[in-house]
């Protein structure tokens, strides 16, 4: 196993790359608020996991809560229009950068996920929660909207309507609920919470990850201009990926496997 850590005396992300996982810790108590200088720890934490091979990241707290949001209280100081706009476009800039990233992306969320932080979630492939967990945008009870794309991912994962519920009642909701409307993936205990969102992790690092950085973009493509769009999208990465060392590596073995009529050997990948 190896690993490289990040030195600070007080970080508030925490980072390091393990096992071929690039694991994200929040680490501003006790809320783990978003602030500017939060984020820019994020984007350091995104680039050095990047940089560091990561073929796979997971986002994390181990903090009793996910995280609660921005912290408002940097928001008045926001005097005008293009300071509002400039700091809430080079915040949003990182979650985008999350998303659009071409390895599986893992939120392990503990505790609640408020506002931001559930927006941080909604950025990522798969949302673990374990069942104390709960989420809710908090945003109408300051009289504001969401302020980082929360309400079109909610729309896009749940509906219309439950993004308007979510959204304009401010209703917190349940690790089990947010499951039931396909919002999270996967709910467990507390105690195996930590556990198999790492796992979950080291399994997409393991994997054939420029088939999972095809399928995100597919996924992509389908959310811009549905499923015709991502059908074009599809072939034009098929020729690509098919010439992958990946690809040829496992179609061989099981061609080799059926001619032998002997089961499928696991195979590894190196997403090359």
């Amino acid at each position: 196993m190896t690993e490289s850590t990040q030195a600070s005396s007080e970080p508030l992300i925490r980072h390091t790359v393990r096992d071929g996982v690039a694991i994200v810790t929040l680490n501003r108590p006790p809320q783990n608020r978003l602030t500017r200088p939060l984020y820019a720890e994020l984007e350091a934490a995104i680039r050095h996991g990047v940089r560091a091979g990561a073929r796979a990241m997971l986002f994390r707290s181990e903090l009793a809560d996910f995280c609660l949001g921005g912290d408002f209280r940097e928001w008045p100081h926001l005097e005008t229009h293009s300071a509002r706009r400039e700091r809430f476009g080079y915040s949003n800039g990182i979650l985008n950068a999350i998303e659009s990233l071409p390895i599986p992306t893992i939120c392990e969320v503990n505790g609640r996920a408020y506002g931001g932080g559930f927006e941080l979630a909604l950025h990522t492939d798969l949302i673990i929660a374990g069942e104390s967990a709960r989420f809710r945008f908090t945003e109408a009870t300051l009289g504001v909207s969401p302020l980082a794309g929360g309400v079109q991912r909610i729309a896009e994962r749940c509906g219309r309507a439950a993004a308007a519920r979510l959204v304009m009642l401010s209703e917190e909701i349940t690790a089990a609920e947010a499951l039931s409307m396909n919002i999270v993936a996967k709910v467990v205990t507390e105690a195996s919470l930590a556990e198999t969102a790492m796992r979950h992790a080291v399994q997409l690092a393991s994997g054939p990850t420029r088939a999972h950085a095809v399928t995100k973009s597919v996924l992509g493509a389908w959310s811009a201009g549905g499923v015709r769009s991502a059908d074009e999208v599809m072939i034009e990465h098929v020729s690509v990926l098919l010439a992958t060392d990946d690809v040829q590596r496992g179609v061989q073995s099981a061609i080799t496997a059926i001619e032998a009529g002997q089961p499928r050997p696991d195979v590894p990948f190196h997403g090359q």
